[in-house]
């Protein structure tokens, strides 16, 4: 699969990136929600991973605008802010999923499985 992770931490970019690649996986990074925006337009993923704080726009606010530049490519929200209500409007903005942080491989590789058809 080819993934865009979205987050604005440097490490939890290369964590993130090690996880999925010894999964063997392909990945694309982006820092901020406008940047993901972008790279979505320009190229194909199978998968966006969005981290919910970001400069800028949030995640939250780029949900829907992802649907213009990448219509049919499942997101998974992330977020260390984890509650009920988020996860609900969330989802109600276009979010496949939704995942807390910190991520363990094996919950993640879980709730991409869960969003992904086979």
């Amino acid at each position: 699969m080819r993934i865009l992770i979205v987050d604005d931490e440097a490490a939890n970019l290369q964590v993130l990136e090690r996880m999925l690649k010894s999964k063997g996986h392909s990945t694309a990074t982006a820092s901020s929600a406008e940047e993901a925006l972008q790279t979505a337009s320009k190229e194909r993923f199978d998968l966006i991973l969005l981290d919910n704080v970001l400069p800028g726009i949030s995640g939250m606010q780029a949900l829907p605008r992802f649907s213009m530049s990448a219509p049919q490519t499942p997101i998974l929200m992330m977020t260390g802010h984890a509650d009920e209500e988020l996860r609900k409007d969330a989802l109600l903005l276009g979010a496949s999923g939704f995942v807390g942080k910190p991520l363990e491989l094996a919950a993640l590789e879980k709730a991409i499985q869960e969003i992904l058809p086979r």
